[in-house]
């Protein structure tokens, strides 16, 4: 099929996954003439970008309704969709979108033929094992670091942080009082290996806060860390969000906790329950590998817009 990936910007995760499947894409095209000559199967908006010029989305959705090409968005933002809740029951509501994918099922009358739960994932282009395999893991004197979290800090300019910048200074408190080695890093500082290399040094990985989180209104979905960290072979200790049991197995396959106190008890369990903990990270990084890769993400989603045309 060929697809046109109507994005401010490349995402190239979804990009990658399609064109490894085989597709053609198309970057950012809004001429219905130019999608119709060009044979495209169909459109895949950002959702964001859809929110953003409105009137530009409404004149190409009618457009590609009139000619039966797929109108398709997968969202990763909910609830902090940079929009008022109204506008996005509206898009539903008013035949502007056929199929409507996203990592978050909350405040949604789903999952329906139209709305499909389409998770964020490991990007393996970036996150994996490398060179490192799961059994030189399995040595604890690989590890120079009990705890790490590596992502955007920076509550002044993203107040959706500030949440987890209070948290992070909070569990850094007790971690140094207990003499517990820690690294919080900021991720936009980092290249990829740099990062990859915290996460396999790092006893506990800790996941806490998103993007889409929306201050005090936590997003049901979990943040493509939760998928990355595994991806690579590290240990992961997530907070709690809905849809954690439904991509991982609790305590077999993902750590949760509920607080910080919750937070601080396991990191003291973990760090102490080495072979444990290596045996979680083991069947998480199976898992992602069998089913949360962009790859598979990819496979979901066209497989939704081939049911749309047949």
């Amino acid at each position: 099929m060929r697809i046109a990936l109507n994005y401010r910007q490349k995402n190239e995760r979804l990009e990658e996954a399609l064109k490894d499947l085989g597709h053609t894409v198309v970057d950012d095209t809004w001429d219905i003439r130019k999608i119709i000559s060009d044979r495209i199967d169909a459109v895949i908006f950002e959702f964001k970008y859809i929110l953003k010029n409105e009137i530009k989305f409404l004149k190409l959705s009618y457009g590609l309704k009139k000619t039966g090409i797929p109108r398709v968005t997968w969202c990763v933002d909910i609830p902090n969709i940079g929009a008022r809740k109204w506008k996005l029951s509206l898009l539903l509501k008013a035949d502007l979108i056929d199929i409507f994918a996203t990592h978050s099922m909350q405040d949604l009358p789903g999952p329906t033929d139209s709305i499909i739960y389409l998770p964020n994932a490991a990007w393996l282009k970036r996150y994996n094992p490398g060179n490192v395999t799961l059994e030189e893991l399995r040595n604890p004197g690989k590890y120079t670091t009990d705890v790490s979290f590596i992502g955007n800090m920076d509550s002044a300019k993203y107040p959706e942080h500030l949440r987890r910048a209070r948290f992070l200074d909070a569990l850094g408190v007790m971690l140094r009082q207990n003499g517990i080695s820690y690294r919080f890093e900021d991720g936009r500082h980092l290249d990829v290996s740099a990062q990859v290399d915290i996460i396999q040094r790092s006893r506990i990985n800790i996941n806490f806060g998103c993007g889409a989180d929306r201050y005090e209104n936590k997003s049901w979905g979990l943040p493509e860390r939760c998928y990355g960290i595994p991806a690579c072979g590290g240990f992961l200790l997530s907070e709690e969000r809905a849809h954690a049991k439904d991509d991982f197995i609790e305590g077999e396959e993902i750590v949760l906790f509920r607080d910080l106190k919750d937070c601080f008890e396991k990191i003291r369990y973990y760090i102490t329950s080495h072979d444990e903990a290596r045996r979680i990270a083991e069947n998480a990084y199976r898992r992602v590998m069998n089913e949360h890769t962009y790859r598979h993400r990819a496979e979901k989603l066209m497989g939704s817009i081939m049911k749309l045309k047949k």
